[in-house]
This record gives structure tokens, sequence and C-alpha cells, in this order.
């Protein structure tokens, strides 16, 4: 489930109506922005160091380059 919500001092408020019962035991797992990136980088490492490699022309002519 993800849902919208603000940070204000120690308080995390929650927009989104939960389906949740009152007196039900939840419990949250908070990522920040940066820890994507520091997950990012040693995964494209592995990657380099396996070998992996996509040559750049497989992705010509995918885009449709009209204006829209």
């Amino acid at each position: 489930m993800q849902i919208k919500k603000i940070k204000q001092g120690r308080t995390i408020e929650i927009f989104d109506d939960l389906d949740i019962p009152d007196g039900q035991e939840i419990s949250l797992s908070l990522e920040t922005g940066g820890e994507f990136w520091q997950r990012l980088l040693p995964f494209r490492q592995e990657q380099d160091s396996e070998g992996i490699w996509i040559e750049p022309d497989v992705f010509d002519g995918v885009r449709d380059s009209s204006s829209g």
C-alpha cells in the first residue's frame, strides 16, 4: 500500500483514508530519497562486473519522435 504523508517535527500526518480498523497494529517502513541512490550504485557495479551489456542500437527507433 502506498500512502501520502507529510512529516512535521516528530509527527507524520497521513492524508489517505486507511481501510484499517481502530486498534489494528500496523508497521511502517520509511525510506528517504537518498537511500535509493545508495542502493542503485552497488547494483550498477554488480551488473557491470557480470558483463551484462545492452547495445545502444537496441533502442533505436523505439521512441516516437513526433511532437504529439
